[in-house]
């Protein structure tokens, strides 16, 4: 008797999530696993396989693989193992910055296969304008490809507020309100779909999960410091998106009564003490030279004592937010990523000790990290979340859908 059709596509999505996850296995371990009879494993695996999704490999050909890194242990002859085609599908992700377009290329195995980045121009580019821009990259991307019909859209990170309908609300750093953005691009984009725009700082909070998947904890906050400054709230291994999908908007948390700056117009707002405009803007105030990110830095790495009475100033201000998010919040770690994470490199142990003596003693301060400039961005985790969306189209996918990505 056949395998009911609802079945066998609960069953191939299981098998997909496990190569996914766990990485090659063999029928017997998918068998064992998923707790199927062989037969069953088999013909699920053989489906897949014309279907192009998975193949056979033999790990005595593959250089370093240890076959039973998985599943230790094992005895006799390695089996003919399986593993996801990486060519089988492509998914795009794209980052609107302030002074920089990113576009990234995810395949099938949610591995980053290619990174294209362009200059922008103008400090207020149109909507209309980085619309092109971003069409025409991915259209001369997708011109290189032998089979432009295996790229399964693009999700796009932006600095602002986006709806659930796409719309972008605000992007004080572009100067954007109210903007059909998804449909601009769309318009200008042949056989590709834009499926979401997401919030920059959920997308970099995706892309960091991702990378630092083996010590995932379940609660975490993410700080994408930029022009403005972006958040995440990781609770329960969820991502928290709130009524209309607007939590976590933390720049706009009020810490003070001014700031060094204002985009939105908010007084006090946490961004208007510690993204970039308000370095940069503390720093004139005080006399500094230098009106880019990378001047600053040159000069705090110069010793200029301005550039350091703004570090530490700055330094004392983050940790006021981290204090509040620690309190509200208690999570086990706080990312803090974008290009301001600079001065959190350069200034971690005072942070971490003005955090604390904001902290009571009962109160454990959450792990502090930053990564490396380049290790993850919001384009990437754009990318992945439409690749997450892809897998979870099949079905349900056990432990795949714990983290609940909107």
């Amino acid at each position: 008797m056949s395998m009911p059709l609802a079945v066998r596509q609960m069953n191939e999505a299981r098998v997909l999530a496990r190569l996914l996850n766990v990485g090659p296995m063999s029928r017997a371990d998918l068998a064992r696993e998923l707790d199927v009879t062989r037969s069953t494993a088999g013909s699920i695996v053989t489906s897949l396989i014309e279907a192009g999704k998975v193949e056979e490999f033999d790990p005595k050909a593959v250089p370093g693989l240890d076959p039973g890194e998985n599943h230790p242990i094992r005895t006799g002859r390695p089996a003919i193992q399986l593993r996801l085609i990486p060519d089988h599908a492509l998914f795009l992700g794209a980052y609107i910055g302030a002074r920089e377009l990113r576009l990234c290329v995810v395949d099938f195995t949610g591995t980053v296969r290619h990174s294209f980045v362009e200059r922008l121009p103008k400090v207020y580019p149109s909507p209309e304008d980085i619309a092109q821009r971003l069409a025409d990259m991915v259209t001369t991307f997708v011109a290189t490809l032998p089979m432009p019909a295996t790229v399964r859209g693009i999700n796009v990170a932006v600095p602002g507020i986006v709806d659930f309908g796409g719309d972008i609300l605000r992007a004080p750093s572009m100067n954007w309100r109210r903007t059909s953005f998804r449909e601009m691009l769309q318009q200008r984009l042949t056989g590709i779909c834009v499926h979401r725009l997401v919030n920059d700082a959920n997308a970099f909070a995706m892309a960091e999960i991702q990378r630092l998947d083996a010590e995932r904890s379940q609660e975490a906050v993410f700080l994408l410091l930029e022009d403005g400054v972006g958040g995440c709230v990781q609770s329960g291994g969820q991502l928290l998106e709130g009524t209309n999908g607007l939590a976590g908007e933390i720049g706009h948390m009020p810490v003070g009564d001014g700031g060094h700056c204002s985009h939105t117009g908010i007084a006090g707002a946490f961004e208007n003490y510690v993204s970039r405009p308000a370095v940069l803007a503390h720093f004139a105030n005080l006399g500094g030279i230098g009106t880019t990110l990378g001047d600053y830095l040159d000069r705090l790495d110069a010793g200029d004592p301005l550039a350091q009475t703004v570090l530490d100033v700055w330094a004392n201000d983050l940790s006021r937010g981290l204090a509040i998010l620690t309190v509200l919040l208690n999570p086990e770690r706080i990312v803090i990523g974008g290009r301001v994470a600079q001065l959190a490199k350069r200034a971690e142990l005072q942070i971490a000790t003005c955090l604390q003596q904001r902290l009571m003693a009962e109160t454990p301060p959450p792990a502090l990290l930053v990564p490396e400039a380049g290790e993850a961005g919001p384009e990437i985790g754009a990318a992945l979340m439409l690749h997450r969306a892809h897998f979870e189209d099949f079905g349900p996918l056990g432990e795949f859908q714990s983290l609940s990505i909107g």
